[in-house]
Protein backbone atom coordinates (compact mmCIF):
# COMPACT_ATOMS: atom_id res chain seq x y z
CA UNK A 1 0.00 0.00 0.00
CA UNK A 2 1.32 3.37 -1.18
CA UNK A 3 1.65 6.00 1.13
CA UNK A 4 1.46 8.98 -1.78
CA UNK A 5 -0.98 11.34 -1.27
CA UNK A 6 -3.77 12.39 -4.29
CA UNK A 7 -5.22 15.45 -4.61
CA UNK A 8 -7.75 15.27 -7.48
CA UNK A 9 -8.65 18.99 -7.22
CA UNK A 10 -5.22 19.34 -9.48
CA UNK A 11 -7.52 18.54 -12.23
CA UNK A 12 -9.10 22.01 -11.91
CA UNK A 13 -5.69 23.83 -11.12
CA UNK A 14 -5.89 25.24 -14.88
CA UNK A 15 -9.48 26.22 -14.67
CA UNK A 16 -8.65 28.38 -11.83
CA UNK A 17 -5.83 30.08 -13.26
CA UNK A 18 -8.03 31.16 -15.95
CA UNK A 19 -11.11 32.62 -14.33
CA UNK A 20 -7.94 33.91 -11.91
CA UNK A 21 -6.95 36.38 -15.03
CA UNK A 22 -10.43 36.91 -16.13
CA UNK A 23 -11.75 38.24 -13.14
CA UNK A 24 -13.26 35.79 -10.98
CA UNK A 25 -10.93 34.77 -8.00
CA UNK A 26 -9.93 37.70 -6.23
CA UNK A 27 -7.67 37.70 -3.37
CA UNK A 28 -8.67 38.08 0.36
CA UNK A 29 -10.03 40.99 1.23
CA UNK A 30 -6.96 41.52 3.79
CA UNK A 31 -4.94 41.71 1.06
CA UNK A 32 -2.95 44.54 -0.32
CA UNK A 33 -4.37 43.53 -3.58
CA UNK A 34 -8.04 42.82 -3.53
CA UNK A 35 -8.80 46.40 -4.40
CA UNK A 36 -6.50 46.55 -7.24
CA UNK A 37 -7.27 42.72 -8.56
CA UNK A 38 -11.37 44.47 -8.02
CA UNK A 39 -10.65 47.64 -10.52
CA UNK A 40 -8.71 45.09 -12.96
CA UNK A 41 -11.39 42.83 -13.28
CA UNK A 42 -14.16 45.67 -13.55
CA UNK A 43 -12.04 47.12 -16.87
CA UNK A 44 -11.75 43.80 -18.10
CA UNK A 45 -14.87 42.51 -18.24
CA UNK A 46 -16.48 45.88 -19.29
CA UNK A 47 -14.23 46.65 -22.03
CA UNK A 48 -14.63 43.04 -22.94
CA UNK A 49 -17.30 41.12 -21.55
CA UNK A 50 -19.88 43.77 -22.07
CA UNK A 51 -17.71 45.77 -25.22
CA UNK A 52 -17.24 43.70 -27.62
CA UNK A 53 -20.43 41.72 -28.10
CA UNK A 54 -22.53 45.02 -27.90
CA UNK A 55 -20.38 45.96 -30.51
CA UNK A 56 -21.22 42.57 -32.51
CA UNK A 57 -24.99 42.85 -32.08
CA UNK A 58 -24.82 46.79 -33.09
CA UNK A 59 -23.12 45.80 -36.50
CA UNK A 60 -25.78 42.73 -37.14
CA UNK A 61 -28.62 45.14 -36.33
CA UNK A 62 -27.00 47.59 -39.11
CA UNK A 63 -26.50 45.28 -41.61
CA UNK A 64 -26.95 46.12 -45.28
CA UNK A 65 -26.84 43.12 -47.33
CA UNK A 66 -27.22 39.06 -46.42
CA UNK A 67 -23.49 38.22 -46.85
CA UNK A 68 -22.71 40.98 -43.66
CA UNK A 69 -25.87 39.52 -41.86
CA UNK A 70 -24.56 36.21 -42.51
CA UNK A 71 -21.04 36.84 -41.40
CA UNK A 72 -22.01 38.43 -38.47
CA UNK A 73 -24.81 36.26 -37.14
CA UNK A 74 -22.71 32.92 -35.91
CA UNK A 75 -19.98 34.70 -34.61
CA UNK A 76 -22.75 36.90 -32.84
CA UNK A 77 -24.53 34.13 -31.58
CA UNK A 78 -21.43 31.80 -30.42
CA UNK A 79 -19.95 35.39 -28.09
CA UNK A 80 -23.11 36.13 -27.16
CA UNK A 81 -23.41 32.85 -25.50
CA UNK A 82 -20.08 32.33 -24.54
CA UNK A 83 -20.70 35.47 -22.51
CA UNK A 84 -24.14 33.89 -20.93
CA UNK A 85 -21.45 30.84 -20.48
CA UNK A 86 -19.18 33.34 -18.58
CA UNK A 87 -21.89 35.01 -16.38
CA UNK A 88 -22.95 31.22 -15.41
CA UNK A 89 -19.63 30.28 -14.24
CA UNK A 90 -19.43 33.90 -12.29
CA UNK A 91 -23.16 32.62 -10.01
CA UNK A 92 -21.53 28.73 -9.19
CA UNK A 93 -18.27 30.19 -8.79
CA UNK A 94 -18.30 29.45 -4.78
CA UNK A 95 -20.29 25.72 -6.10
CA UNK A 96 -17.65 25.30 -8.12
CA UNK A 97 -15.10 25.76 -4.85
CA UNK A 98 -17.42 23.51 -2.51
CA UNK A 99 -16.57 20.76 -4.48
CA UNK A 100 -12.86 20.92 -3.45
CA UNK A 101 -13.98 20.13 0.34
CA UNK A 102 -15.87 16.90 -1.04
CA UNK A 103 -12.79 15.62 -3.63
CA UNK A 104 -10.59 16.12 -0.34
CA UNK A 105 -12.87 13.77 1.51
CA UNK A 106 -12.71 11.24 -0.72
CA UNK A 107 -8.97 11.76 -1.98
CA UNK A 108 -8.19 10.21 1.64
CA UNK A 109 -10.37 7.09 0.99
CA UNK A 110 -7.88 5.62 -1.83
CA UNK A 111 -6.12 3.29 0.04
CA UNK A 112 -4.87 0.87 -3.27
CA UNK A 113 -2.29 1.60 -5.48
CA UNK A 114 -5.21 0.56 -8.71
CA UNK A 115 -7.60 2.62 -6.41
CA UNK A 116 -4.95 5.51 -6.65
CA UNK A 117 -4.62 5.50 -10.29
CA UNK A 118 -7.77 5.85 -11.22
CA UNK A 119 -7.85 9.22 -9.71
CA UNK A 120 -4.50 9.60 -11.19
CA UNK A 121 -6.04 8.97 -14.29
CA UNK A 122 -8.72 11.06 -13.98
CA UNK A 123 -6.44 13.86 -13.10
CA UNK A 124 -4.27 13.36 -16.54
CA UNK A 125 -7.53 13.07 -18.24
CA UNK A 126 -8.88 16.19 -17.24
CA UNK A 127 -5.67 18.44 -18.09
CA UNK A 128 -4.73 16.38 -21.06
CA UNK A 129 -8.83 17.57 -22.75
CA UNK A 130 -7.93 21.01 -21.03
CA UNK A 131 -5.08 21.45 -23.33
CA UNK A 132 -6.30 20.17 -26.48
CA UNK A 133 -9.06 22.62 -26.49
CA UNK A 134 -6.64 25.37 -25.73
CA UNK A 135 -4.93 24.34 -28.50
CA UNK A 136 -8.02 24.48 -30.49
CA UNK A 137 -9.11 27.68 -29.35
CA UNK A 138 -5.17 29.12 -30.19
CA UNK A 139 -5.49 28.12 -33.92
CA UNK A 140 -8.91 30.07 -34.43
CA UNK A 141 -8.12 32.75 -33.04
CA UNK A 142 -4.53 32.42 -35.42
CA UNK A 143 -6.92 31.83 -38.37
CA UNK A 144 -8.92 34.69 -37.68
CA UNK A 145 -5.78 36.89 -37.99
CA UNK A 146 -5.45 35.43 -41.22
CA UNK A 147 -8.38 37.40 -42.14
CA UNK A 148 -6.60 40.54 -41.29
CA UNK A 149 -3.17 39.64 -42.63
CA UNK A 150 -4.03 38.21 -46.35
CA UNK A 151 -6.58 40.61 -47.15
CA UNK A 152 -5.59 43.20 -49.54
CA UNK A 153 -7.99 45.97 -48.43
CA UNK A 154 -8.54 47.12 -44.73
CA UNK A 155 -11.08 44.46 -42.67
CA UNK A 156 -11.28 43.48 -39.22
CA UNK A 157 -11.38 40.01 -38.35
CA UNK A 158 -14.76 39.88 -37.50
CA UNK A 159 -17.47 42.46 -38.46
CA UNK A 160 -17.91 45.00 -35.87
CA UNK A 161 -19.45 48.33 -34.99
CA UNK A 162 -17.37 51.24 -33.79
CA UNK A 163 -18.03 54.90 -32.58
CA UNK A 164 -15.43 56.19 -35.26
CA UNK A 165 -14.66 55.17 -38.51
CA UNK A 166 -12.63 52.57 -38.47
CA UNK A 167 -12.21 52.55 -42.21
CA UNK A 168 -10.96 56.61 -42.84
CA UNK A 169 -7.35 55.85 -41.74
CA UNK A 170 -4.57 53.95 -40.98
CA UNK A 171 -4.40 54.68 -37.43
CA UNK A 172 -8.14 54.71 -36.89
CA UNK A 173 -7.72 50.98 -38.35
CA UNK A 174 -5.20 49.78 -36.42
CA UNK A 175 -7.11 51.39 -32.80
CA UNK A 176 -10.09 48.80 -33.90
CA UNK A 177 -7.84 45.72 -34.88
CA UNK A 178 -6.02 46.14 -31.71
CA UNK A 179 -9.33 46.74 -29.49
CA UNK A 180 -10.35 43.30 -31.44
CA UNK A 181 -7.22 41.08 -31.11
CA UNK A 182 -7.58 41.93 -27.19
CA UNK A 183 -11.16 41.24 -26.73
CA UNK A 184 -11.05 37.48 -29.30
CA UNK A 185 -7.95 36.47 -27.00
CA UNK A 186 -9.74 37.63 -23.41
CA UNK A 187 -13.24 36.26 -24.50
CA UNK A 188 -11.18 32.91 -26.02
CA UNK A 189 -9.86 32.43 -22.74
CA UNK A 190 -13.13 33.01 -20.50
CA UNK A 191 -14.59 30.55 -23.33
CA UNK A 192 -11.54 28.10 -22.43
CA UNK A 193 -12.35 27.90 -19.08
CA UNK A 194 -16.77 27.61 -19.55
CA UNK A 195 -16.12 25.28 -21.94
CA UNK A 196 -13.70 22.67 -20.56
CA UNK A 197 -14.54 22.69 -16.57
CA UNK A 198 -17.54 20.69 -17.08
CA UNK A 199 -15.87 17.67 -19.18
CA UNK A 200 -12.75 17.86 -15.84
CA UNK A 201 -15.38 18.35 -13.08
CA UNK A 202 -17.25 15.27 -14.83
CA UNK A 203 -14.06 12.99 -15.23
CA UNK A 204 -13.08 13.75 -11.34
CA UNK A 205 -16.72 12.81 -10.77
CA UNK A 206 -15.89 9.41 -12.67
CA UNK A 207 -12.88 8.47 -11.28
CA UNK A 208 -14.01 8.53 -7.83
CA UNK A 209 -17.07 6.40 -8.85
CA UNK A 210 -14.51 3.94 -10.47
CA UNK A 211 -11.95 4.31 -7.38
CA UNK A 212 -14.98 3.47 -4.65
CA UNK A 213 -15.98 0.52 -7.03
CA UNK A 214 -12.79 -1.27 -6.56
CA UNK A 215 -12.91 -0.67 -3.01
CA UNK A 216 -16.00 -2.78 -3.16
CA UNK A 217 -15.17 -5.35 -5.11
CA UNK A 218 -12.40 -5.78 -3.41
CA UNK A 219 -14.44 -7.09 -0.03
CA UNK A 220 -15.28 -10.31 -2.00
CA UNK A 221 -11.30 -10.92 -2.01
CA UNK A 222 -11.27 -11.81 1.67
CA UNK A 223 -11.98 -15.30 2.66
CA UNK A 224 -15.89 -16.37 2.92
CA UNK A 225 -15.42 -18.40 6.41
CA UNK A 226 -17.21 -16.70 8.93
CA UNK A 227 -14.88 -18.28 11.79
CA UNK A 228 -13.14 -15.41 12.11
CA UNK A 229 -15.78 -12.90 13.89
CA UNK A 230 -13.00 -10.02 13.91
CA UNK A 231 -12.70 -10.25 9.98
CA UNK A 232 -16.21 -9.93 9.60
CA UNK A 233 -16.75 -6.63 12.03
CA UNK A 234 -13.57 -5.37 9.63
CA UNK A 235 -15.51 -5.74 6.07
CA UNK A 236 -18.46 -4.51 7.46
CA UNK A 237 -17.36 -1.37 8.65
CA UNK A 238 -15.64 -1.07 5.47
CA UNK A 239 -18.90 -1.29 3.75
CA UNK A 240 -20.11 1.16 5.70
CA UNK A 241 -17.78 3.81 5.13
CA UNK A 242 -18.57 2.57 1.67
CA UNK A 243 -22.19 3.13 1.70
CA UNK A 244 -21.23 6.98 2.92
CA UNK A 245 -18.64 7.86 0.64
CA UNK A 246 -21.13 6.72 -1.80
CA UNK A 247 -23.46 9.25 0.01
CA UNK A 248 -19.84 12.23 -0.86
CA UNK A 249 -20.24 11.21 -4.33
CA UNK A 250 -23.70 11.29 -4.79
CA UNK A 251 -23.43 15.25 -2.83
CA UNK A 252 -20.15 15.46 -5.25
CA UNK A 253 -22.96 14.70 -8.18
CA UNK A 254 -25.11 17.01 -7.10
CA UNK A 255 -22.83 19.85 -6.82
CA UNK A 256 -21.51 19.21 -10.11
CA UNK A 257 -25.13 18.63 -11.81
CA UNK A 258 -25.91 22.59 -10.40
CA UNK A 259 -22.83 23.95 -11.32
CA UNK A 260 -22.51 22.50 -15.16
CA UNK A 261 -26.57 22.51 -15.77
CA UNK A 262 -26.90 26.11 -17.20
CA UNK A 263 -23.32 25.56 -19.22
CA UNK A 264 -24.50 22.41 -21.27
CA UNK A 265 -27.65 23.50 -22.34
CA UNK A 266 -26.18 27.49 -23.48
CA UNK A 267 -23.02 25.15 -24.97
CA UNK A 268 -25.94 22.85 -26.72
CA UNK A 269 -27.61 25.84 -28.37
CA UNK A 270 -24.52 27.83 -29.51
CA UNK A 271 -23.42 24.10 -31.20
CA UNK A 272 -26.74 24.47 -33.51
CA UNK A 273 -27.48 27.83 -33.97
CA UNK A 274 -23.50 28.18 -35.20
CA UNK A 275 -23.05 25.21 -36.92
CA UNK A 276 -26.86 26.22 -39.28
CA UNK A 277 -25.17 29.52 -39.74
CA UNK A 278 -22.09 28.91 -40.58
CA UNK A 279 -23.47 26.24 -43.27
CA UNK A 280 -25.37 29.32 -44.84
CA UNK A 281 -22.58 31.67 -44.77
CA UNK A 282 -20.69 29.24 -46.66
CA UNK A 283 -23.15 27.65 -49.27
CA UNK A 284 -24.55 31.42 -50.02
CA UNK A 285 -22.20 34.08 -49.32
CA UNK A 286 -19.09 32.29 -50.17
CA UNK A 287 -15.87 33.26 -48.22
CA UNK A 288 -12.34 33.62 -49.17
CA UNK A 289 -9.57 31.44 -48.26
CA UNK A 290 -8.66 32.74 -44.75
CA UNK A 291 -12.45 33.65 -43.79
CA UNK A 292 -12.87 29.77 -44.80
CA UNK A 293 -10.26 28.35 -43.12
CA UNK A 294 -11.12 30.08 -39.94
CA UNK A 295 -15.33 29.28 -40.18
CA UNK A 296 -14.06 25.24 -40.80
CA UNK A 297 -12.10 25.91 -37.36
CA UNK A 298 -14.65 27.48 -35.49
CA UNK A 299 -17.07 24.76 -36.74
CA UNK A 300 -14.82 21.76 -35.53
CA UNK A 301 -13.91 23.43 -32.29
CA UNK A 302 -17.79 23.73 -31.23
CA UNK A 303 -18.66 20.83 -32.82
CA UNK A 304 -16.06 18.95 -30.43
CA UNK A 305 -17.03 20.65 -27.71
CA UNK A 306 -19.93 18.62 -27.07
CA UNK A 307 -18.82 15.73 -28.38
CA UNK A 308 -16.15 15.24 -25.69
CA UNK A 309 -19.22 16.48 -23.13
CA UNK A 310 -21.63 14.08 -24.12
CA UNK A 311 -18.60 11.22 -24.34
CA UNK A 312 -17.68 12.48 -21.30
CA UNK A 313 -21.34 12.21 -20.07
CA UNK A 314 -21.85 8.49 -21.52
CA UNK A 315 -18.63 7.53 -19.28
CA UNK A 316 -20.51 8.74 -16.32
CA UNK A 317 -23.19 6.80 -17.12
CA UNK A 318 -21.17 3.83 -17.60
CA UNK A 319 -18.94 4.53 -14.38
CA UNK A 320 -22.28 3.86 -13.00
CA UNK A 321 -22.63 0.60 -14.11
CA UNK A 322 -19.09 -0.45 -13.14
CA UNK A 323 -20.04 0.00 -9.56
CA UNK A 324 -23.42 -2.13 -10.12
CA UNK A 325 -21.31 -4.95 -10.97
CA UNK A 326 -19.02 -4.44 -8.34
CA UNK A 327 -21.09 -4.42 -6.10
CA UNK A 328 -22.17 -8.20 -7.43
CA UNK A 329 -19.05 -9.37 -7.21
CA UNK A 330 -17.91 -8.12 -3.24
CA UNK A 331 -18.82 -12.30 -2.06
CA UNK A 332 -21.82 -10.62 -0.48
CA UNK A 333 -23.21 -13.96 -0.49
CA UNK A 334 -20.73 -15.55 2.14
CA UNK A 335 -21.22 -12.71 4.40
CA UNK A 336 -23.62 -12.07 7.22
CA UNK A 337 -26.84 -11.01 7.42
CA UNK A 338 -25.44 -7.64 8.81
CA UNK A 339 -23.43 -7.59 5.48
CA UNK A 340 -25.98 -8.65 3.23
CA UNK A 341 -28.33 -5.75 4.64
CA UNK A 342 -25.74 -3.15 4.30
CA UNK A 343 -24.75 -3.94 0.51
CA UNK A 344 -28.41 -4.16 -0.29
CA UNK A 345 -28.70 -0.48 0.63
CA UNK A 346 -25.56 0.39 -1.62
CA UNK A 347 -27.30 -1.53 -3.81
CA UNK A 348 -30.48 0.36 -4.22
CA UNK A 349 -28.65 3.59 -4.28
CA UNK A 350 -26.05 3.13 -7.15
CA UNK A 351 -29.26 1.90 -9.55
CA UNK A 352 -31.12 5.46 -9.25
CA UNK A 353 -30.65 7.07 -12.15
CA UNK A 354 -28.36 9.84 -12.05
CA UNK A 355 -27.71 11.27 -15.79
CA UNK A 356 -26.00 14.37 -15.70
CA UNK A 357 -28.25 16.74 -17.79
CA UNK A 358 -28.28 20.02 -19.50
CA UNK A 359 -30.65 22.87 -18.07
CA UNK A 360 -31.88 19.89 -16.01
CA UNK A 361 -33.71 18.83 -18.93
CA UNK A 362 -31.80 17.29 -21.77
CA UNK A 363 -29.57 13.95 -20.93
CA UNK A 364 -25.75 15.02 -21.63
CA UNK A 365 -25.19 11.72 -23.59
CA UNK A 366 -24.07 11.09 -27.10
CA UNK A 367 -27.14 10.75 -28.11
CA UNK A 368 -27.80 13.83 -27.32
CA UNK A 369 -24.59 14.69 -29.67
CA UNK A 370 -26.20 12.80 -32.26
CA UNK A 371 -29.91 14.76 -32.30
CA UNK A 372 -28.14 17.97 -32.18
CA UNK A 373 -26.43 17.59 -35.47
CA UNK A 374 -29.57 16.29 -37.09
CA UNK A 375 -31.46 19.47 -35.97
CA UNK A 376 -28.72 21.48 -36.86
CA UNK A 377 -28.88 19.84 -40.63
CA UNK A 378 -32.72 20.00 -40.70
CA UNK A 379 -32.60 23.62 -40.13
CA UNK A 380 -29.71 24.06 -42.79
CA UNK A 381 -31.97 21.96 -44.85
CA UNK A 382 -35.08 24.50 -44.50
CA UNK A 383 -33.02 27.25 -45.11
CA UNK A 384 -31.66 25.72 -48.26
CA UNK A 385 -35.39 24.70 -49.69
CA UNK A 386 -36.22 28.01 -48.96
CA UNK A 387 -33.84 30.00 -51.16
Amino acid sequence: MSSESIHTWQAFKNHWIVWKCCGLRPPGRDSIWFKPYIVYAVLLNVTVTLCFPTSLIVDLILSKSLEELCENLYVTITDVICNIKFINVFTVRQKLLQVRTIVERLDMRAKTPEQRHELKCGIRTAKKCFMIFSRFYACAVITSQLVVYLSSERVLMYPAWFPWDWRATQRNFLFAHCYQVYAVSVQTLQNLGSDTYPQAYIVVLIAHIRALALRIKDLGSHSSTREDASKEDALYRELVACVKDHETIHELYLTIQECISGTCLAQFVATGLAQCTIGVYVLYVGADFSRLLNSCMFFGAITIEILILCYFGDLYCRANDFLIDAIYECNWMDRDEEFKKAILLLLQRSQQSNCLRAGNIIPVRLPTFVKIMKTAYSAFTVLNEVN
